[in-house]
């Protein structure tokens, strides 16, 4: 079968080398699978039967990003902004490498495919991909040989909406304990897939006991009855119903912060669930509660401080009340890290999809938020710290140090926001030092 692969040209001057050097060259998988579905190709993977110590001689010249080569028989090269992955033929001692025994080596069928002249399909995947199904080559085999593959089972699932294959379903639930030998960082970059993926609550919805695997956190709002009126649901599916009200957003790194944020967001309820005289539950706090909970979360799944930063600020305000008045949006727009327009979008778009699984909701208009917000910098209004007449070398030189700074720029920005104080310098200094006094008198 053959197929029109296009693959930039910067890339086929790799296949040319291997080729002219007398290697056979393959390309294989993601790259493959996608131009099937008609899908964006992003990745280009090439197979080889040159070991990688040549591989690395014969492209000295390009940009090796991996050092770990020689150990996982690849190589990646970093051209124009691409990573450009090279494997050498997949096999046992007791195999002899031929691109037929690399595919058979492959954890999906989907992407047990290669590419040279036509397309070499030897376990189905072309079938599977017209099936839309996601089975595995020899499922428990593979899983056992790499147990990420039971995230990357669903992550595929989640992304193409493909329905998961019987005995590929039952290995992954078999053997989804030993996800817990894997490292945290593998696991966040499939649990990201996951969640970006378009089928994501349906993964959420079937496979919670592996999600509750790698984030057992949640098990406790399984069922959790609410007993509230506005919400029906469980606390799970409550969960489940936020994530998938999250619009799919070409920001991929965006997108994948607002569905973890969903994901967490109400992590805390039920550590703060008391019920009224009345029977009706209540969460007083829970939104501070998920914070901590959460934080701890993300960091045992090794994110980035700057994503712990924005996704437990989306989960601390995710209850907030936003009126569509220039105080109330300056407000919440102070507590925004660093006074990011984009993240304080981000958290109306979670605000909103958390209103629409409630019975009874208003939602946020967030153009005109934007609008407002707009008008607030053509008029120079202050909405954020830089637009203090003040800064943290001002308030250096008052004799704060360290968080005290921080502490000072925010109350000073709170005063000036509810028209306590102008926006002058002289007016500023002076409540700088009051501060200094208030929280003497607050210590005494």
């Amino acid at each position: 079968m053959k197929i029109e692969l296009k693959v930039p040209k910067y890339i086929k001057k790799i296949q040319e080398k291997l080729l002219e050097n007398g290697y056979e060259c393959y390309f294989v998988g993601g790259c493959i699978r996608d131009t099937l579905l008609g899908l964006k190709v992003n990745d280009y993977d090439i197979s080889t039967n040159c070991d990688t110590i040549t591989l690395k001689k014969l492209f000295s010249k390009y940009n090796i990003v991996n050092n770990n080569g020689e150990k996982h028989n690849t190589i990646t090269l970093h051209i124009k902004g691409d990573n450009v992955e090279i494997t050498t033929f997949k096999h046992n001692d007791e195999e002899t490498p031929t691109i037929e025994v690399d595919l058979k080596h492959r954890d999906l069928t989907i992407n047990a495919l290669a590419y040279s002249n036509e397309i070499i399909d030897i376990t189905g995947g072309i079938d599977d991909i017209n099936n839309k199904i996601i089975r595995a080559n020899d499922p428990e085999l593979r899983i056992k040989e790499d147990p990420l593959r039971i995230l990357r089972v669903l992550r595929f699932a989640s992304k193409l909406g493909f329905e998961i294959e019987k005995k590929t379903n039952d290995a992954i639930l078999k053997y989804k304990d030993l996800l817990k030998n894997v490292s945290a960082e593998r696991i966040k970059h499939e649990l990201e897939e996951i969640l970006r993926g378009k089928d994501v609550y349906k993964i959420l919805e079937k496979y919670y006991d592996i999600i509750f695997v790698i984030i057992p956190e949640l098990k406790c709002s399984y069922k959790f009855n609410q007993n509230n009126p506005y919400h029906e649901n469980t606390l799970y599916e409550h969960i489940i119903n936020v994530c998938r009200n999250i619009k799919i957003n070409n920001n991929l790194e965006e997108f994948a912060l607002l569905r973890m944020a969903a994901l967490l967001h109400d992590i805390g309820k039920p550590n703060c669930f008391s019920i009224d005289v009345n029977g009706v539950g209540h969460f007083y706090g829970h939104p501070e509660e998920s914070a901590i909970i959460a934080t701890n979360i993300l960091k045992r799944l090794k994110f980035s401080n700057s994503e712990i930063s924005k996704i437990v600020y989306l989960i601390k305000f995710h209850d907030s009340t936003i009126n569509l008045t220039k105080k109330s949006i300056i407000k919440k727009f102070s507590h925004t890290p660093n006074q990011k327009e984009e993240l304080f979008y981000m958290l109306l778009e979670l605000i909103n999809a958390d209103k629409l699984d409630h019975t009874k909701y208003e939602l946020i208009d967030i153009e005109k938020v934007k609008n407002i917000i707009n008008e607030i910098k053509e008029e120079k209004q202050c909405l954020k710290l830089s637009d203090l007449k003040v800064n943290g070398y001002d308030i250096i030189k008052l004799g704060y140090k360290g968080k005290k700074i921080g502490e000072v720029l925010d109350y000073l920005l709170d005063l000036v926001i509810d028209d306590k104080i102008k926006n002058e310098r002289d007016s500023l200094m002076a409540m700088a030092l009051n501060y200094r006094t208030l929280n003497d008198k607050k210590d005494n």
